[in-house]
Protein backbone atom coordinates (compact mmCIF):
# COMPACT_ATOMS: atom_id res chain seq x y z
CA UNK A 1 0.00 0.00 0.00
CA UNK A 2 0.94 3.47 -0.37
CA UNK A 3 0.53 5.62 2.13
CA UNK A 4 1.74 9.19 2.61
CA UNK A 5 2.46 10.96 6.08
CA UNK A 6 2.58 14.60 6.37
CA UNK A 7 4.25 16.32 9.28
CA UNK A 8 4.75 20.37 9.91
CA UNK A 9 7.31 21.85 12.36
CA UNK A 10 11.18 21.67 13.60
CA UNK A 11 13.18 18.89 13.94
CA UNK A 12 11.21 17.26 17.02
CA UNK A 13 8.16 16.97 14.92
CA UNK A 14 9.62 15.01 11.95
CA UNK A 15 12.07 12.36 13.55
CA UNK A 16 9.18 10.92 15.03
CA UNK A 17 7.50 10.35 11.48
CA UNK A 18 10.86 9.45 9.63
CA UNK A 19 11.07 6.94 12.06
CA UNK A 20 7.30 5.62 11.92
CA UNK A 21 7.90 5.72 7.83
CA UNK A 22 11.21 3.28 7.86
CA UNK A 23 8.70 0.79 10.37
CA UNK A 24 6.04 0.93 7.36
CA UNK A 25 8.69 0.49 4.47
CA UNK A 26 10.06 -2.49 6.57
CA UNK A 27 6.47 -3.86 6.88
CA UNK A 28 6.41 -3.72 2.69
CA UNK A 29 4.54 -0.58 1.98
CA UNK A 30 5.59 2.35 -0.37
CA UNK A 31 6.22 5.52 2.23
CA UNK A 32 5.92 8.92 1.16
CA UNK A 33 7.03 11.84 3.66
CA UNK A 34 5.82 15.20 2.64
CA UNK A 35 7.32 17.96 5.16
CA UNK A 36 9.95 20.45 4.87
CA UNK A 37 13.02 20.67 2.41
CA UNK A 38 15.36 20.57 4.96
CA UNK A 39 15.00 17.21 5.89
CA UNK A 40 14.88 15.92 2.59
CA UNK A 41 18.59 14.50 2.86
CA UNK A 42 17.93 12.29 5.72
CA UNK A 43 14.32 11.34 4.49
CA UNK A 44 15.78 10.37 0.59
CA UNK A 45 18.33 8.18 2.50
CA UNK A 46 16.09 6.71 4.76
CA UNK A 47 14.60 4.76 1.64
CA UNK A 48 11.50 6.66 1.24
CA UNK A 49 9.51 8.91 -1.33
CA UNK A 50 9.73 12.71 -0.01
CA UNK A 51 7.06 15.37 -0.76
CA UNK A 52 7.79 18.99 -0.13
CA UNK A 53 5.90 21.72 1.97
CA UNK A 54 6.41 25.10 1.77
CA UNK A 55 8.61 26.99 4.66
CA UNK A 56 11.77 26.63 6.44
CA UNK A 57 10.78 26.38 10.14
CA UNK A 58 13.92 28.03 11.33
CA UNK A 59 13.55 30.99 9.39
CA UNK A 60 10.02 31.25 10.09
CA UNK A 61 10.35 30.82 13.82
CA UNK A 62 13.43 33.38 13.63
CA UNK A 63 10.67 35.66 12.37
CA UNK A 64 9.51 38.41 14.41
CA UNK A 65 6.11 37.03 14.15
CA UNK A 66 7.37 33.62 14.58
CA UNK A 67 9.51 34.58 17.79
CA UNK A 68 6.23 35.98 19.06
CA UNK A 69 4.45 32.60 18.34
CA UNK A 70 6.92 30.94 20.31
CA UNK A 71 6.79 33.37 23.11
CA UNK A 72 2.48 32.32 23.63
CA UNK A 73 2.88 30.28 26.67
CA UNK A 74 0.10 28.07 27.24
CA UNK A 75 -2.43 30.72 26.21
CA UNK A 76 -4.46 28.61 23.83
CA UNK A 77 -5.91 31.87 22.26
CA UNK A 78 -2.40 33.39 21.82
CA UNK A 79 -1.19 30.49 20.15
CA UNK A 80 -4.04 30.63 17.81
CA UNK A 81 -4.06 33.97 16.98
CA UNK A 82 -0.55 34.72 16.96
CA UNK A 83 0.27 31.46 14.33
CA UNK A 84 -2.34 32.65 12.39
CA UNK A 85 0.67 35.68 11.66
CA UNK A 86 2.93 33.56 10.90
CA UNK A 87 1.12 31.20 8.81
CA UNK A 88 -1.31 32.96 6.98
CA UNK A 89 0.98 34.41 3.65
CA UNK A 90 1.46 30.77 2.88
CA UNK A 91 -1.78 29.26 4.23
CA UNK A 92 -2.81 28.42 0.50
CA UNK A 93 0.86 27.53 -0.48
CA UNK A 94 0.43 24.66 2.48
CA UNK A 95 -2.86 23.92 0.80
CA UNK A 96 -1.54 22.78 -2.55
CA UNK A 97 1.76 21.25 -0.97
CA UNK A 98 -0.59 18.87 0.84
CA UNK A 99 -2.97 18.25 -2.47
CA UNK A 100 0.85 17.53 -4.14
CA UNK A 101 1.55 15.27 -1.55
CA UNK A 102 -1.20 13.20 -1.54
CA UNK A 103 -1.35 12.03 -4.70
CA UNK A 104 -1.92 8.70 -6.29
CA UNK A 105 -2.01 7.85 -2.47
CA UNK A 106 -3.75 4.82 -0.45
CA UNK A 107 -4.20 6.56 2.53
CA UNK A 108 -2.77 9.15 4.78
CA UNK A 109 -1.25 9.78 8.46
CA UNK A 110 -0.97 13.10 9.61
CA UNK A 111 0.39 15.55 12.30
CA UNK A 112 -1.36 18.08 14.25
CA UNK A 113 -0.01 21.24 12.33
CA UNK A 114 -0.94 19.15 9.31
CA UNK A 115 -5.07 18.74 9.48
CA UNK A 116 -5.30 19.98 5.52
CA UNK A 117 -4.59 16.26 4.67
CA UNK A 118 -7.97 15.16 6.26
CA UNK A 119 -9.99 16.89 4.31
CA UNK A 120 -8.10 16.22 1.16
CA UNK A 121 -8.36 12.37 2.16
CA UNK A 122 -12.18 13.04 2.62
CA UNK A 123 -12.42 14.14 -0.84
CA UNK A 124 -9.92 11.76 -2.49
CA UNK A 125 -12.34 8.80 -0.61
CA UNK A 126 -9.29 6.98 0.97
CA UNK A 127 -8.33 6.02 4.41
CA UNK A 128 -7.07 9.14 6.96
CA UNK A 129 -5.14 8.54 10.55
CA UNK A 130 -4.67 11.18 13.10
CA UNK A 131 -0.69 10.34 13.91
CA UNK A 132 -0.11 12.55 16.96
CA UNK A 133 2.34 13.60 19.30
CA UNK A 134 0.17 15.23 22.38
CA UNK A 135 -2.89 13.77 23.54
CA UNK A 136 -5.81 15.89 22.13
CA UNK A 137 -9.12 13.48 22.45
CA UNK A 138 -11.55 14.55 24.35
CA UNK A 139 -11.63 12.96 28.18
CA UNK A 140 -13.20 13.60 31.31
CA UNK A 141 -10.38 12.15 33.33
CA UNK A 142 -7.64 14.52 32.13
CA UNK A 143 -7.86 18.18 31.25
CA UNK A 144 -6.62 19.86 28.59
CA UNK A 145 -2.96 19.83 27.69
CA UNK A 146 -3.71 24.05 27.40
CA UNK A 147 -4.88 24.38 31.47
CA UNK A 148 -2.57 23.53 34.20
CA UNK A 149 -4.74 22.23 36.88
CA UNK A 150 -7.78 19.24 36.49
CA UNK A 151 -10.85 19.18 38.31
CA UNK A 152 -14.07 17.56 38.01
CA UNK A 153 -15.08 14.73 34.88
CA UNK A 154 -17.48 18.21 33.54
CA UNK A 155 -14.36 20.38 33.95
CA UNK A 156 -11.75 18.39 31.96
CA UNK A 157 -14.10 17.49 29.74
CA UNK A 158 -14.85 21.24 29.06
CA UNK A 159 -11.62 22.62 28.86
CA UNK A 160 -11.05 20.07 25.96
CA UNK A 161 -14.31 21.55 24.00
CA UNK A 162 -13.04 25.08 24.48
CA UNK A 163 -9.50 23.98 23.27
CA UNK A 164 -11.24 22.91 20.30
CA UNK A 165 -13.15 25.82 19.84
CA UNK A 166 -10.18 28.33 20.36
CA UNK A 167 -8.22 26.44 17.59
CA UNK A 168 -11.33 26.02 14.92
CA UNK A 169 -13.05 29.20 14.86
CA UNK A 170 -10.28 31.17 13.64
CA UNK A 171 -9.63 29.10 11.05
CA UNK A 172 -13.40 28.01 10.24
CA UNK A 173 -14.31 29.82 7.45
CA UNK A 174 -10.98 30.06 5.39
CA UNK A 175 -11.46 25.90 5.85
CA UNK A 176 -14.98 25.10 4.69
CA UNK A 177 -14.53 28.10 1.60
CA UNK A 178 -11.45 25.13 1.02
CA UNK A 179 -14.02 22.47 1.49
CA UNK A 180 -16.19 23.85 -0.78
CA UNK A 181 -13.70 23.72 -3.40
CA UNK A 182 -12.90 20.43 -3.20
CA UNK A 183 -16.58 19.23 -3.32
CA UNK A 184 -17.16 18.71 0.30
CA UNK A 185 -19.81 20.06 2.45
CA UNK A 186 -18.90 22.86 4.94
CA UNK A 187 -18.29 21.74 9.12
CA UNK A 188 -20.08 22.75 11.17
CA UNK A 189 -20.35 25.81 13.67
CA UNK A 190 -19.05 23.06 16.65
CA UNK A 191 -16.15 21.98 14.32
CA UNK A 192 -14.00 18.59 14.02
CA UNK A 193 -15.57 16.32 16.64
CA UNK A 194 -18.55 14.80 15.86
CA UNK A 195 -18.65 14.80 11.90
CA UNK A 196 -15.01 13.46 12.58
CA UNK A 197 -13.44 12.14 15.67
CA UNK A 198 -15.91 9.70 16.42
CA UNK A 199 -14.95 7.67 13.52
CA UNK A 200 -11.56 8.69 12.79
CA UNK A 201 -8.44 6.26 14.38
CA UNK A 202 -6.38 7.94 16.27
CA UNK A 203 -2.49 6.54 16.87
CA UNK A 204 -0.43 8.63 19.83
CA UNK A 205 2.81 7.62 19.47
CA UNK A 206 4.00 8.17 23.49
CA UNK A 207 3.82 5.60 25.85
CA UNK A 208 1.21 4.43 28.11
CA UNK A 209 3.74 4.09 30.92
CA UNK A 210 4.20 7.89 30.74
CA UNK A 211 0.44 8.73 29.76
CA UNK A 212 -1.93 6.38 30.46
CA UNK A 213 -5.00 6.09 28.18
CA UNK A 214 -7.66 7.44 29.61
CA UNK A 215 -10.92 4.84 30.17
CA UNK A 216 -12.95 7.04 28.31
CA UNK A 217 -11.07 7.44 25.06
CA UNK A 218 -13.10 5.62 22.02
CA UNK A 219 -11.67 2.33 21.08
CA UNK A 220 -10.36 3.57 17.75
CA UNK A 221 -7.27 6.01 19.45
CA UNK A 222 -4.49 3.55 20.18
CA UNK A 223 -1.79 4.66 22.25
CA UNK A 224 1.52 2.86 20.68
CA UNK A 225 4.89 4.09 22.35
CA UNK A 226 6.83 6.27 21.01
CA UNK A 227 8.13 6.51 17.75
CA UNK A 228 11.91 5.31 17.69
CA UNK A 229 14.29 4.39 15.78
CA UNK A 230 14.46 0.94 16.04
CA UNK A 231 18.82 1.07 15.87
CA UNK A 232 20.72 4.38 15.90
CA UNK A 233 21.81 5.99 12.35
CA UNK A 234 25.41 5.19 11.78
CA UNK A 235 26.39 9.47 11.98
CA UNK A 236 29.78 9.52 14.26
CA UNK A 237 29.54 11.99 17.57
CA UNK A 238 32.33 14.70 17.20
CA UNK A 239 36.04 13.16 18.64
CA UNK A 240 35.69 15.96 20.96
CA UNK A 241 32.39 14.99 22.24
CA UNK A 242 33.69 11.77 23.39
CA UNK A 243 37.12 13.06 24.55
CA UNK A 244 35.01 15.36 26.85
CA UNK A 245 32.80 12.57 28.22
CA UNK A 246 36.07 10.49 29.24
CA UNK A 247 37.48 13.63 30.41
CA UNK A 248 35.45 13.39 33.32
CA UNK A 249 32.37 12.37 35.15
CA UNK A 250 29.30 12.96 33.91
CA UNK A 251 28.20 16.11 32.11
CA UNK A 252 24.58 17.99 32.36
CA UNK A 253 23.04 18.18 29.27
CA UNK A 254 21.37 22.03 27.81
CA UNK A 255 19.85 22.65 25.57
CA UNK A 256 16.39 24.11 24.44
CA UNK A 257 15.13 23.12 21.10
CA UNK A 258 13.85 25.12 17.99
CA UNK A 259 13.38 28.18 19.93
CA UNK A 260 15.04 31.50 18.84
CA UNK A 261 16.04 33.94 21.92
CA UNK A 262 16.06 37.09 22.29
CA UNK A 263 18.60 37.28 24.89
CA UNK A 264 20.44 34.33 24.19
CA UNK A 265 23.66 35.20 25.84
CA UNK A 266 21.87 36.41 28.67
CA UNK A 267 20.36 33.02 28.62
CA UNK A 268 23.94 31.06 27.94
CA UNK A 269 25.62 33.13 31.29
CA UNK A 270 22.47 31.97 32.97
CA UNK A 271 23.21 28.13 32.04
CA UNK A 272 26.79 28.71 32.98
CA UNK A 273 26.48 30.24 36.44
CA UNK A 274 23.96 27.44 37.59
CA UNK A 275 25.93 24.36 36.16
CA UNK A 276 29.27 25.57 37.84
CA UNK A 277 26.82 26.75 40.88
CA UNK A 278 25.86 23.38 41.01
CA UNK A 279 29.71 22.04 40.64
CA UNK A 280 28.64 20.11 37.36
CA UNK A 281 30.09 19.69 34.26
CA UNK A 282 27.74 20.49 30.92
CA UNK A 283 27.37 20.18 27.29
CA UNK A 284 25.70 23.23 25.79
CA UNK A 285 23.45 22.83 22.59
CA UNK A 286 23.18 25.77 20.65
CA UNK A 287 20.13 25.19 19.19
CA UNK A 288 17.97 27.74 17.20
CA UNK A 289 18.49 29.80 19.82
CA UNK A 290 22.29 30.49 19.34
CA UNK A 291 22.72 29.75 23.15
CA UNK A 292 26.94 29.94 23.06
CA UNK A 293 29.61 31.30 25.45
CA UNK A 294 33.07 32.49 24.14
CA UNK A 295 34.97 29.67 23.98
CA UNK A 296 34.37 25.74 25.53
CA UNK A 297 36.31 24.92 28.83
CA UNK A 298 37.03 22.50 30.73
CA UNK A 299 33.59 21.79 32.12
CA UNK A 300 31.32 23.04 29.46
CA UNK A 301 31.86 22.05 26.03
CA UNK A 302 29.70 23.41 22.87
CA UNK A 303 28.20 21.81 20.35
CA UNK A 304 25.85 22.73 17.17
CA UNK A 305 24.04 19.46 16.94
CA UNK A 306 24.33 16.27 18.12
CA UNK A 307 22.25 12.91 18.47
CA UNK A 308 20.09 13.14 21.56
CA UNK A 309 19.72 8.96 21.61
CA UNK A 310 23.20 8.75 21.23
CA UNK A 311 24.42 11.61 24.05
CA UNK A 312 21.44 11.47 26.86
CA UNK A 313 22.28 8.05 28.48
CA UNK A 314 25.52 9.62 28.97
CA UNK A 315 24.38 12.42 30.96
CA UNK A 316 24.06 12.57 34.87
CA UNK A 317 20.90 15.00 34.06
CA UNK A 318 18.87 16.41 30.77
CA UNK A 319 17.57 20.02 30.72
CA UNK A 320 15.30 20.71 27.86
CA UNK A 321 12.44 22.63 26.50
CA UNK A 322 9.83 19.60 26.99
CA UNK A 323 9.70 19.18 23.54
CA UNK A 324 7.07 15.90 22.95
CA UNK A 325 10.12 14.17 21.03
CA UNK A 326 12.84 15.28 23.72
CA UNK A 327 11.02 14.60 26.50
CA UNK A 328 10.26 10.91 24.98
CA UNK A 329 14.01 10.50 24.38
CA UNK A 330 14.89 11.93 27.80
CA UNK A 331 12.80 9.35 29.29
CA UNK A 332 13.99 6.48 27.50
CA UNK A 333 17.55 7.74 28.25
CA UNK A 334 16.79 6.27 31.87
CA UNK A 335 18.48 9.89 33.22
CA UNK A 336 16.52 12.80 35.39
CA UNK A 337 15.14 15.41 33.21
CA UNK A 338 14.65 19.08 34.50
CA UNK A 339 12.32 20.61 31.93
CA UNK A 340 12.12 24.33 31.38
CA UNK A 341 8.46 24.40 29.60
CA UNK A 342 7.62 27.87 28.09
CA UNK A 343 5.22 27.28 25.11
CA UNK A 344 1.80 24.67 24.14
CA UNK A 345 2.24 21.02 25.31
CA UNK A 346 5.67 21.50 26.43
CA UNK A 347 4.08 22.63 29.60
CA UNK A 348 1.95 19.49 30.15
CA UNK A 349 5.08 17.41 29.58
CA UNK A 350 7.00 19.12 31.84
CA UNK A 351 4.15 18.14 34.80
CA UNK A 352 4.28 14.92 33.67
CA UNK A 353 7.78 14.19 34.15
CA UNK A 354 6.98 15.70 37.45
CA UNK A 355 4.03 13.61 38.25
CA UNK A 356 6.05 10.70 37.34
CA UNK A 357 9.45 11.66 39.25
CA UNK A 358 11.76 11.54 37.49
CA UNK A 359 12.79 14.60 36.92
CA UNK A 360 11.39 18.28 37.75
CA UNK A 361 9.24 21.23 35.84
CA UNK A 362 10.90 24.18 35.89
CA UNK A 363 8.64 26.85 34.36
CA UNK A 364 10.83 29.21 32.23
CA UNK A 365 9.52 32.80 34.15
CA UNK A 366 10.90 30.75 37.00
CA UNK A 367 14.43 30.47 35.75
CA UNK A 368 17.41 31.95 37.34
CA UNK A 369 20.71 30.63 38.25
CA UNK A 370 19.81 29.54 41.48
CA UNK A 371 16.59 27.42 40.61
CA UNK A 372 17.99 25.97 38.27
CA UNK A 373 21.26 24.79 39.73
CA UNK A 374 19.04 23.76 42.80
CA UNK A 375 17.32 21.61 40.12
CA UNK A 376 20.79 20.13 38.61
CA UNK A 377 21.11 19.41 42.41
CA UNK A 378 18.21 17.73 43.39
CA UNK A 379 18.58 15.08 40.35
CA UNK A 380 21.15 13.43 42.09
CA UNK A 381 18.21 11.85 44.23
CA UNK A 382 18.69 8.40 44.26
CA UNK A 383 15.19 7.53 44.42
CA UNK A 384 14.51 10.08 41.41
CA UNK A 385 17.15 8.11 40.06
CA UNK A 386 16.09 4.82 40.71
CA UNK A 387 12.51 5.84 39.05
CA UNK A 388 14.54 7.47 36.05
CA UNK A 389 16.07 4.09 35.12
CA UNK A 390 13.26 1.57 35.66
CA UNK A 391 10.92 4.13 33.42
CA UNK A 392 13.45 4.47 30.77
CA UNK A 393 13.56 0.11 30.81
CA UNK A 394 10.24 -0.01 30.27
CA UNK A 395 10.48 2.67 27.51
CA UNK A 396 12.87 0.67 25.90
CA UNK A 397 11.46 -2.73 25.97
CA UNK A 398 8.17 -1.29 24.14
CA UNK A 399 8.23 -0.86 20.42
CA UNK A 400 5.83 1.57 19.65
CA UNK A 401 6.79 1.70 15.78
CA UNK A 402 5.67 -1.97 15.46
CA UNK A 403 2.77 -0.90 17.62
CA UNK A 404 2.02 1.70 15.05
CA UNK A 405 2.22 -0.66 12.22
CA UNK A 406 0.31 -3.23 13.59
CA UNK A 407 -2.37 -1.36 14.23
CA UNK A 408 -1.99 0.43 11.03
CA UNK A 409 -2.47 -3.08 9.10
CA UNK A 410 -5.76 -3.43 11.01
CA UNK A 411 -6.96 -0.67 10.21
CA UNK A 412 -6.46 -0.97 6.51
CA UNK A 413 -7.27 -4.32 7.03
CA UNK A 414 -3.82 -5.16 4.98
Amino acid sequence: MHITIVTIGSRGDVEPYLALGKGLLLAGHTVRLSTHDRFRPEIREAGLEFSPITGDPRQLVEDEAGKRWLESGRNPVRIMRRLLDVSGPFFSQLLQDCETAMAGTGAVLFSVLAFPAYHLAEASRIPAVAAYLQPMTRTRELPSMFVKAGGPGFWNLWSHVAAEQITWQPLRREVNRWRRSLGLGPLPVSGLYRPVYRSMPVLYGFSPAVVPPPTDWPALVKVTGYWFPAVGDNRRPPERVTQFLDDGPAPVYVGFGSRPERRPQELADLVLAAVRQAGRRAILLTGWGGLTVPDSSDDVLVVDEIRHDWLFPQMSAVVHHGGAGTTGTALQSGIPSIVVPSFADQFFWGERVAALGVGLNLPRRKLIPESLAGAITATSDPAMGRRAVDLGVKLRAENGVRRAVDELTSIFNL
